[in-house]
């Protein structure tokens, strides 16, 4: 049967035409896709790809770290950028869409810069490849690192939430040395110290499953210097900060979400908040309009807490919360665990009066050991009068009872 069809199909020239050229038809459609499917496998093999979206925070810095290192070359297309968000004032002129490449430790990069399409949100989304050939990840861990480093001579990045829980990056603020922060020694000894063992204990914490985390609460009067204080904490660790206004904080499980490790988290005044405050262990006196105002405030509170324990913690983040009501906040929110560290940074006594004038008096300094001062005296008060050219005797004067 088999000679038979053989020799039929021999015999007719139509049916051997047709399954020639449907023989051919069948190669060409697998031999068509070869030179594809060879260019991805050396893609694959022979190159490496690095891609940074724009919900990146290292996103920007790497368009300022272009800007800064590449000035003199003549892209042919450009972009300008206000910031992550582009509400920043600061205005960089960088790369715009499209393939570049630029020379960069002894390798060519090509970098295409991308906006996506298909996008749902209220910004638009771009993103960043670059590719080099070869398979070796030195020149991106080198590049990482440059990018993470482009700020640090600059000052302190903060950025602040938004009411939809996005960051929005403020301008850069002047760092600040704790020499130049006037509160007892051996507060600032102890702050000192935690931020070190914190730091120091990163592969302690890994080793033993605990969230590698810090709480500190700065507590006392206004003025006393609690912002002062975050300030020289970011400085002394090259922390960003990522600031929430109290008001804001119904969106932090969003904003949690989308902050880098190793950064700073700032809750200003978190007492102005009411969700903050202590529950009322008195159900029958907190009833408005038939809803129970406790159990509202239980739940939001407790979806705080759960936004910085739970699935969004972030490694390495330190919470400062500050406020000059401890006694309203809430215990679950300032137990240990949550908040590692309360300080209490309050009026002037001897000891930072002392300080504070060696700092801006250090020849006219005498013993001021009996001097009694009024209540309420504060470290910004003493600044405003150095401001105001109060002399030294002057400034004695206005604060001695």
């Amino acid at each position: 049967m088999l000679n038979q069809l053989v020799e039929t199909v021999g015999n007719n020239q139509l049916l051997t035409a047709i399954l020639g050229f449907s023989g051919a038809s069948i190669v060409g459609f697998w031999v068509k896709d070869v030179p594809k499917m060879l260019g991805r496998f050396l893609k694959r093999e022979l190159s490496t790809e690095l891609t940074i979206t724009s919900y990146n925070m290292s996103y920007h810095n790497l368009l300022k770290w272009i800007e800064k290192n590449y000035k003199d070359k003549k892209f042919r297309n450009l972009k300008l950028s206000n910031g992550k968000w582009g509400e920043n004032d600061e205005t960089i002129t960088s790369i715009g869409y499209g393939f570049h490449t630029i020379w960069y430790g002894g390798c060519i990069l090509f970098i295409h810069l991308i906006k996506e399409s298909a996008n749902n949100t209220e910004r638009d989304k771009e993103l960043i490849s670059i590719k080099k050939i070869g398979r070796s990840r030195d020149i991106f861990n080198k590049l990482i690192m440059e990018i993470n480093d482009i700020d640090d001579s600059d000052g302190i990045n903060i950025y602040k939430m938004l009411p939809d829980g996005f960051w929005s990056e403020s301008k850069l603020l002047q760092r600040r040395l704790f020499d130049s922060i006037f509160i007892e020694k051996d507060k600032k000894e102890l702050l000192i110290n935690t931020l070190t063992d914190f730091t120091s204990k990163e592969d302690w914490y890994l080793d033993n499953g605990i969230p590698y985390q810090l709480g500190i609460l700065l507590y006392g009067s206004p003025g006393t210097g609690k912002t002062s204080i975050i300030k020289a904490i970011s400085s002394y660790l090259k922390y960003p900060i990522y600031y929430i206004p109290a008001d804001n904080m119904y969106s932090i499980e969003r904003g949690l979400s989308n902050i880098p490790n190793k950064c700073i988290v700032v809750i200003e005044d978190i007492d102005t908040n009411s969700v903050t405050h202590k529950r009322n262990p008195d159900k029958n006196t907190n009833n408005i309009l038939g809803f129970n105002v406790d159990e509202i405030t239980s739940t939001s509170l407790s979806g705080i807490l759960n936004s910085l324990d739970g699935i969004f913690s972030v490694h390495g983040r330190i919470l400062i919360a500050t406020t000059n009501h401890i006694e309203n906040l809430d215990p679950a929110l300032i137990r240990p665990g949550r908040i590692d560290l309360k300080l209490e940074i309050d009026s002037i006594n001897i000891e930072i009066l002392s300080l504070f004038l060696n700092k801006f008096f250090p020849n006219n300094v005498s013993n001021i050991i009996d001097i009694k001062i009024k209540d309420n005296i504060t470290v910004a008060m003493l600044q405003n009068m150095v401001l105001s050219n109060y002399r030294y005797d002057k400034i004695l004067e206005e604060i001695a009872q």
